[in-house]
């Protein structure tokens, strides 16, 4: 068993197992540092590595705890003796630092130091325990035609559109949320120790307290903000600036290339889907027709590409998507037509 990039090993054991863990570890890992640690000894240690991956570690997250925890010498003043400068210590390996230049630890305290540093490390994975266990969650989805109100605990509300997921995890530094599909408008409660973060289609919105609605669904992933700043960040591409928007802009992104468009809303336009409704004034045909396979979950192919730009205007109602399309060429001239394999076109008339 090995890990992934970016997974813990140990946290596919139980705190009980983590805590027994670290705490064998760090008395390898002490032990090893002493006078007399034989050739015998390093192959015990080799052989309770190759064990388990998780043991390895273990003894690097030791390894680690010992030189970022200069403190330990303040909190164990006794158990250290300034002598002589070492001899030069044995070759470092991945999994082990030698002691410090100039310090020693005295044998006799070494299974003392060892409950020390098994101290430190169950501290410290009580904190990152707490820290990354969720007070809060939700999972919502809305089906076709249905919006969906959500009061969260901290005085926050999300508008989930039709056709639409969510995904709400609250933790005790941090808000965030997943829109895996769909759409959501969302007012943030403004809290300046727990950002709100909103990620999707491989990008992140960052707030602490505002009004803005976020898209998840092809062509572009979109962003309007309705009052307050919001941060768009692309995760699939970290090259790419920080965009910073305020009232009345947004931004489109290709989830692909990473390109960005920005764009001008007026506020109270934001997320307008709230309403049931749609208006169209005067939109290309390839837009209507993007939002209609949306709210249909079929797709709306368009036959031909003279059609693309034709202008459409109109009031779609979101539970009621099939009869806006049918309704079509009585507005342009178009005609529908739906595909036995599934589906519509829209071709010339």
């Amino acid at each position: 068993m090995s890990a992934e990039p970016g997974h813990s090993l140990l946290q596919n054991l139980s705190p009980e197992q983590v805590l027994r863990l670290n705490h064998r570890a760090g008395e390898w890992y002490v032990r090893r540092q002493q006078p007399g640690w034989s050739g015998a000894d390093e192959r015990a240690l080799s052989e309770w590595l190759a064990q388990d991956p998780a043991h390895r570690e273990a003894l690097d997250g030791v390894g680690r705890t010992w030189r970022e925890a200069e403190q330990l010498k303040a909190m164990l003043p006794t158990a250290y003796g300034h002598v002589r400068p070492m001899a030069a210590p044995r070759a470092a390996t991945q999994s082990t630092a030698s002691v410090p230049q100039g310090w020693s630890l005295r044998p006799a305290l070494a299974s003392v130091f060892a409950t020390a540093l098994f101290a430190v490390l169950a501290t410290g994975y009580g904190w990152y325990r707490w820290d990354n266990t969720a007070s809060y969650t939700a999972d919502i989805a809305t089906s076709l035609g249905e919006l969906r109100d959500i009061d969260l605990p901290d005085g926050s509300h999300v508008v989930l559109n039709a056709n639409s997921r969510l995904q709400v995890r609250y933790f005790p530094r941090r808000r965030e949320t997943v829109l895996e599909r769909g759409e959501a408008f969302f007012k943030v409660a403004a809290d300046a120790g727990k950002p709100f973060t909103v990620d999707s289609s491989g990008n992140q919105v960052r707030v602490v307290g505002t009004a803005f609605s976020v898209r998840a669904a092809p062509p572009e992933f979109v962003v309007q903000v309705q009052e307050g700043r919001v941060e768009v960040r692309s995760k699939m591409h970290p090259q790419a600036p920080v965009l910073s928007m305020g009232p009345g802009t947004g931004v489109a992104v290709d989830p692909a290339s990473g390109h960005t468009r920005g764009l001008s809303v007026v506020p109270e336009a934001v997320a307008q889907w709230r309403t049931g409704q749609i208006y169209f004034k005067r939109a290309p045909l390839r837009q209507v027709a993007d939002e209609l396979s949306r709210y249909l979950d079929q797709p709306v192919e368009i036959n031909g590409t003279a059609l693309q730009t034709l202008p459409v205007s109109g009031l779609l109602a979101l539970k009621e998507p099939e009869r806006f399309l049918l309704a079509l060429p009585s507005v342009i001239r178009v005609s529908v037509q739906r595909r036995a394999e599934g589906g519509w076109l829209i071709s010339p008339q």
